[in-house]
């Protein structure tokens, strides 16, 4: 998603230690949005086919779907624990 090699950019100037973070920070938010779309689409297709189309015209590949597939089967860890209401 990014053209830089190192910490320097593509027309040689350097890349400070916060762009660098924030790079890396967008990369893992797109990555992110990318994984909801499928499962938007996943929930709102019809039917496979209606799937395949759907995330073709969104341009998410095979990639994409696998890493949101592995994520759903994940189990779902919770830092607190719910409290029942008595």
């Amino acid at each position: 998603m990014t053209a830089h090699v190192g910490t320097m950019s593509v027309d040689g100037t350097p890349i400070s230690q916060a762009d660098m973070a924030r790079i890396e920070a967008e990369e893992v938010l797109h990555s992110e949005q990318q994984r909801r779309a499928v499962r938007v689409v996943a929930a709102a297709a019809t039917d496979v086919d209606d799937a395949r189309m759907l995330l073709s015209i969104l341009g998410l590949g095979d990639e994409v779907v696998t890493s949101a597939r592995a994520e759903m089967v994940e189990p779902v860890k919770h830092s607190r624990k719910r409290r029942v209401a008595a």
